[in-house]
């Protein structure tokens, strides 16, 4: 591998993030928060650092990535972009671990926080906390892809290791008007989504804040109680459409600017995920009222049920994590549900996190296959998705990617069961950063958050939101010796 072309677009990729810092500077000039001096410091040191990096690795041929250069950029970038995205939170005093934490987790878009106040905080910093998850939500590779041609860097590897799906549905033959359809996409539904929450009498900057964090599925909000904070209906109604849609393949939603509103039926992910919702939702809905948690005596009560049962299973299914209700006083059932989407998530494509329904629907048709085998050993049958067989390569890469991300859970789990913490937090706090949902169970339930925990702790929970994003491979590449062994 080139360790020049790597740093070279590493370098590149910090100058995009400090220049990303401009916009809650100014935020913080127009508002006077005491915080201009702390962005601008971070500004300077996170771009000088990259123009300096990227100006001792430039090389005047084109970089042409092979695909472990490819996998060393994208892990590398998500581990310093955490790092130096980290600054504007350590300037204003918070300690390092929990500056790391909270910017891992909206570079990630977990939207775990350890923030005990978020209304004190100013509101240059929560712009650049919900930036980090806008910009997290279609990756810092994927969205720097349409700047990196014009350096001379060749991008389909990098896409590869972003976008590690059973099957990316590349929507051009080149990766850069890929990225530019994407971004269209993403922009288009960031501006509905802010209109729509103005219009419904949200406040101009709160729209703002909690758009980045919907569309991307991260989950910050700019108040203690989060989405709870806005007990208008149709504000939570608005939130539940857009989460919904941003745990759909953003191939389908371009293809639905082209007019092609049939391909969302005729995909087997959307019509499961869609249905698993509104099951989960039925039955959250009914466990709610048979244990009478509300009250469901007037048509308005009985809206308010199906509104917070929706909104919640929509949040966790498309790990966004917004909170509208405290679920851990919900039937035990209820909590387990929700347990069930963290881990399943939305659909592959989209900004969500977890195991994504596409594995969920690949994994039951090959145990439905060996099953029949069984019963029929002498009859040949492929395992199909749609028309087309499943191939070996695919299975075996998401059997491997499902056995990995078991044994993490497991071993994180118990790694904090050994710091002293209980089972159903530690399981928890391991499987919402792992799936990147963000509140979980136990003492990080939806009315706590991960403030309590210790130094150690947190940093576990920091390489699984990594693991996550990256959907494992990617960081987990980086432990292997010969993979470095192969730099030059």
């Amino acid at each position: 591998m080139q360790l020049r072309s790597v740093f070279f677009i590493i370098g590149v990729l910090l100058i995009c993030i400090g220049t990303s810092i401009i916009f809650p500077l100014l935020t913080s000039i127009y508002y006077n928060d005491g915080v201009a001096k702390d962005l601008a410091l971070s500004l300077s040191v996170v771009i000088i650092s990259g123009f300096l990096l990227a100006f001792i690795c430039h090389q005047n041929n084109p970089i042409i990535l092979s695909n472990q250069e490819g996998f060393a950029v994208v892990g590398l970038c998500w581990i310093i972009a955490s790092i130096a995205g980290s600054l504007p939170y350590v300037y204003i005093g918070i300690p390092f671990t929990d500056a790391v934490f909270e910017t891992a987790s909206g570079f990630t878009t977990t939207g775990a926080t350890i923030l005990t106040d978020i209304e004190a905080i100013p509101k240059s910093i929560l712009l650049w906390r919900s930036l980090t998850h806008w910009l997290g939500g279609m990756g810092i590779i994927l969205l720097s892809l349409a700047v990196l041609p014009l350096l001379g860097v060749g991008g389909m590897q990098l896409y590869k290791a972003e976008v590690p799906g059973p099957s990316p549905d590349k929507l051009t033959p080149h990766m850069q008007d890929t990225a530019m359809l994407l971004w269209k996409v993403y922009g288009i539904m960031t501006l509905f989504q802010i209109i729509l929450l103005y219009l419904a009498g949200m406040d101009l900057f709160d729209a703002i804040n909690q758009t980045f964090s919907t569309v991307s599925t991260g989950g910050f909000s700019t108040k203690n109680n989060s989405i709870a904070a806005f007990p208008t209906p149709v504000i939570q109604w608005i939130i539940i459409l857009f989460m919904f849609a941003s745990g759909i393949n953003f191939t389908l939603h371009y293809k639905l600017l082209l007019g092609l509103l049939p391909h969302y039926t005729h995909d087997t992910e959307f019509n499961l995920y869609t249905l698993l919702l509104i099951i989960g939702a039925i039955t959250i809905g009914v466990l709610l009222i048979f244990y009478h948690i509300y009250p469901s005596n007037t048509l308005s009560q009985i809206e308010q049920i199906v509104r917070a049962s929706v909104f919640q299973l929509v949040s966790i299914c498309t790990t966004t994590g917004f909170i509208t209700e405290d679920y851990s006083k919900w039937p035990q059932l209820a909590q387990g549900i929700l347990l069930f989407f963290m881990f399943m998530g939305a659909c592959a494509g989209s900004t969500a996190g977890g195991l994504k329904t596409m594995r969920i629907i690949v994994i039951a048709k090959v145990a439905y296959q060996e099953i029949f085998r069984l019963l029929h050993p002498h009859s040949i049958r492929f395992a199909k998705l749609g028309d087309k067989t499943i191939q070996k390569d695919v299975l075996s890469g998401i059997i491997g990617f499902l056995i990995l991300y078991l044994f993490i859970l497991l071993i994180n789990t118990l790694a904090l069961m050994a710091l002293n913490y209980d089972l159903i937090t530690s399981f928890s706090a391991t499987l919402t950063c792992l799936s990147n949902v963000g509140p979980g169970l136990g003492s990080v339930g939806p009315v706590d958050n991960f403030h309590h925990l210790d130094n150690i702790a947190k940093w576990f929970l920091i390489f699984c939101m990594l693991l996550g994003r990256l959907e494992i491979y990617a960081i987990l590449i980086l432990f292997i010796p010969e993979f470095w062994k192969a730099l030059k």
